[in-house]
């Protein structure tokens, strides 16, 4: 099985919290990540590969903050509204992580297709 970049596109990113703190590693580095960053939208790169989602921030001068989620602890997907470029939701158990790019209806899709199979990897 090949773990190779599937998708990789430049947007923003913008991570909520929903819960105190999330029980997954990828939740402590949610938590980390809105440390570094607070509230705000952060232009960056998303990559995808069938495990991971990876979000590099341009700006890196501020700090090593890049992101990664562990596909297998991504408990839901949901497509935000807009006319030219949306934003994905992609929950975890106390985050919500919000992508806003050019194509996120094919994003949404993959990311919630990969979730699903990544969680039934780790269920064998």
């Amino acid at each position: 099985m090949s773990y190779g970049v599937l998708t990789s596109k430049t947007g923003h990113l913008l991570v909520e919290t929903t819960t105190a703190t999330g029980p997954t590693a990828s939740d402590a580095a949610l938590d980390r990540f809105q440390t570094v960053w607070g509230s705000t939208w952060v232009a960056g790169r998303l990559t995808l590969t069938t495990l991971h989602l990876t979000f590099v921030p341009t700006r890196v001068a501020r700090g090593a903050a890049m992101l990664t989620l562990d596909l297998r602890e991504v408990t839901g997907v949901e497509l935000g509204g807009g006319r030219v470029s949306r934003a994905v939701g992609v929950r975890t158990a106390g985050h919500v992580t919000r992508l806003r790019c050019h194509g996120a209806p094919a994003l949404a899709q993959q990311v919630a297709d990969l979730a699903m199979a990544a969680g039934a990897r780790r269920r064998r």
